[in-house]
């Protein structure tokens, strides 16, 4: 029994050293009708670790659309040839020796496929010509296949789906002698190559192909929800405005609402804002001259995120009514972008003929026109300061911001910073942010954000000033060495100019607007007595109404300077510069020298 035993183990041992066997290869006979000099084959290769497409491509340097995924490793196609000194089918592939490599080791790499040259010495980093063995018949594709233990011809058969009898046939095995050993390589025959070449190498792409298809639909539903949502979200954001437009129009008396023009009708009216219909630049929007229903206006276009500015000036100006306060017509909105629409002001802004009148096609404003402005300008704020309820303070009086009609009569524009006071003018209010234009701000409000009207007398004192001198409120001096240029402030210079006494008015003939050829002298300013400053401080409201009558007024130098005072409560009251400036205009209209 033993002995039976110790015969059945050494017959195992023997079957165990078979591996290295390998069936006989196709012959190479390029003259046999049953073979064939060069041929598409595959090689069913099962890598000793896992590895991926990438190192497999790398390993046999094929490209990856010549490797296909199997169950347990890989099916590479490659270009079977019978070379002229070869006894067997071939396919070369190029490789450099790594250190320790064997021609066993290489043999493992490449599956069990490569034929072993062992008289040939394997030197590290050195490139040999590897010969993989493969297969060529006529009619078929053939698959070089390793052998794996537990392998049988049916097993073998049922993995290729191939009949086991062609299996047998191409690798001269017979019925008799039908045995096998882990380790052979054996042609597993398939039929119509064409068609199995392309499965194998296209099930790679397909995969390929899908994933993309996933992808691309993923992606494209994503940026479908990103949009649907973007959309929805702007709907809800253009319901609220409109919203706010409706509760706002609603809380105004049907008597005082502004006309609602429909956007076709505004685009139609400025050539859907044609460039060339721009007339000017606000301080929140673009302004446009148009022809709405047979009247010239004055289109100025916000975007919708100024919605606080667009409601705080129709606010204002559908329950303000004055002629020197620019006429809301009507307002609009669409496209992204909110509409006010005003009576059209033929000779446009104040800025425009004083600053470099020429070169705008301007003649220059004779003085007494100057001073029907300022005029013009004080009734406007008087009338907001002290004659509507609330009280308003505009925060943005300037030069650009006052309109000049087909007469030279001034309308104040741009209520878009209007700030309403409640309680009293004189109260004022505090201001979270400081807004407005540099050169124009007064010393509380930049310092403190004290509101009141007596910011808007500051900034009147400087467009009175500006009325004197052409100048702009700020002007930029030249550079320095380093390439910095400051600006000088309008009111600091005339300020300078009339702090002399004595040579007072020869100062002030210097910075008197060249363009003005003839001006009454005695209505720019007045020389006033010096008196204590105690005496002054007592007597400074009483003053301001008797040099009206008795020096003839303050003059317009001398009111510009009052206006612009560092204490807001010394600075006069609007009425109180109305006055003045009526005094002024007497003078300037009997003044034999009036222009």
């Amino acid at each position: 029994m033993r002995a039976r035993y110790t015969l059945f183990l050494f017959f195992l041992c023997f079957l165990s050293t078979c591996n290295c066997l390998n069936k006989d290869p196709i012959p190479c006979n390029v003259s046999s009708s049953a073979s064939s000099s060069s041929c598409i084959a595959a090689l069913y290769y099962v890598p000793d670790k896992p590895k991926t497409i990438k190192e497999t491509t790398a390993l046999f340097g094929v490209p990856a659309s010549a490797v296909g995924v199997t169950d347990n490793g890989f099916l590479v196609t490659v270009t079977c040839s019978c070379l002229a000194d070869h006894q067997q089918f071939i396919w070369h592939t190029n490789y450099k020796v790594q250190t320790g490599d064997t021609w066993n080791l290489l043999s493992e790499k490449f599956g069990m496929m490569v034929v072993e040259k062992q008289d040939k010495q394997l030197i590290t980093s050195m490139d040999v010509m590897l010969d993989i063995l493969c297969g060529c018949v006529t009619g078929f594709e053939l698959v070089t296949y390793n052998i794996k233990p537990g392998d049988t011809l049916y097993t073998i058969s049922l993995k290729f789906k191939v009949d086991m009898e062609e299996i047998r046939r191409f690798n001269n095995i017979t019925h008799d002698s039908s045995l096998i050993f882990a380790g052979d390589n054996i042609f597993i025959p398939t039929s119509e190559p064409n068609k199995n070449v392309e499965k194998r190498t296209s099930k790679l792409k397909k995969h390929v192909v899908l994933m993309i298809s996933l992808a691309v639909g993923v992606i494209f539903v994503s940026i479908s929800t990103i949009f649907w949502v973007y959309y929805k979200k702007r709907q809800r954001q253009e319901q609220k405005i409109n919203n706010s437009r409706q509760s706002s129009l609603s809380s105004f008396p049907s008597s005082i609402r502004a006309t609602v023009f429909p956007y076709s009708e505004v685009c139609k009216a400025t050539s859907n804002f044609n460039i060339s219909k721009k007339v000017g630049q606000g301080s929140y929007g673009s302004v446009y001259h148009g022809n709405l229903r047979g009247f010239d206006v004055a289109i100025k276009q916000m975007k919708n995120t100024k919605s606080k500015e667009f409601f705080a000036e129709l606010n204002v100006l559908c329950k303000v009514h004055h002629s020197n306060l620019v006429e809301l017509i009507g307002y609009s909105a669409g496209a992204e972008s909110l509409f006010l629409v005003y009576g059209f002001a033929v000779n446009g802004t104040l800025s425009d003929h004083l600053h470099n009148p020429s070169e705008k096609g301007h003649k220059p404003l004779p003085w007494h026109t100057r001073v029907e402005i300022a005029i013009d300008v004080a009734k406007g704020l008087e009338y907001i300061h002290s004659h509507v309820k609330p009280f308003c303070v505009h925060r943005d009086v300037k030069t650009s911001n006052i309109l000049l009609d087909s007469n030279y009569r001034a309308k104040i524009s741009d209520f878009g910073l209007v700030k309403l006071l409640e309680q009293s003018a004189e109260d004022g209010a505090s201001a979270s942010k400081i807004v407005g234009t540099f050169g124009y701000l007064s010393p509380e409000y930049v310092r403190d954000g004290c509101i009141s009207p007596k910011c808007d007398v500051y900034a009147f004192g400087v467009v009175l000033m500006e009325l004197i001198t052409g100048q702009q409120a700020l002007s930029k001096l030249p550079s320095d060495e380093n390439g910095y240029a400051e600006h000088q402030s309008l009111v600091d210079q005339m300020l300078s100019t009339l702090e002399s006494i004595q040579d007072r008015m020869n100062k002030l003939a210097h910075i008197v607007d060249s363009n003005l050829s003839h001006y009454h002298k005695e209505s720019l300013f007045q020389v006033h007595e010096i008196l204590p400053q105690l005496l002054m401080d007592v007597l400074t409201k009483i003053m301001r109404l008797s040099m009206c009558f008795s020096f003839n007024g303050h003059k317009m130098a001398m009111l510009s300077k009052e206006c612009v005072n560092n204490y807001w409560k010394n600075r006069p009251s609007m009425s109180h510069v109305v006055l003045c400036l009526s005094h002024i205009a007497g003078s300037a209209v009997f003044a034999p020298e009036h222009y």
